[in-house]
């Protein structure tokens, strides 16, 4: 599965791609929404993992710009976020996010999340 994994925290996206490249999945980064949209013009991923709080353009604004394209509206999004706000799950599910974890994260809960994608 290829994945771009879009958070301002370099460490949290080389933790991504550690824990699921072993898994046979491809990850691709990008630092904010801005650069994801980029990433999503040169080439459409299987699965994005993405960050709330960004600078430049934060998860909810991408969020808003990926619903504008039919294709990049097909991608699921599983969001990483230390906001854990019941507002702010119900905004992301209404903007098309098909999963969401609070950080901290443990791998195996960020794989279940994965592998629970194909069940939904």
């Amino acid at each position: 599965m290829n994945i771009l994994c879009v958070d301002d925290s370099a460490t949290l996206r080389k933790i991504v791609s550690m824990s699921l490249g072993p898994l046979g999945h491809t990850v691709a980064e990008a630092e904010n929404g801005k650069a994801a949209l980029a990433a999503l013009a040169a080439g459409v991923p299987d699965l994005i993992v993405l960050d709330v709080n960004m600078p430049e353009m934060g998860g909810v604004e991408f969020l808003e710009e990926r619903g504008k394209n039919p294709a990049w509206k097909a991608v699921p999004v599983i969001v990483l976020t230390t906001q854990d706000e019941a507002p702010l799950r119900e905004k992301i599910r209404a903007l098309g996010a098909s999963g969401f974890l609070a950080k901290p994260f443990q791998k195996d809960q960020l794989v279940a999340a994965i592998q629970g994608l194909g069940k939904a």
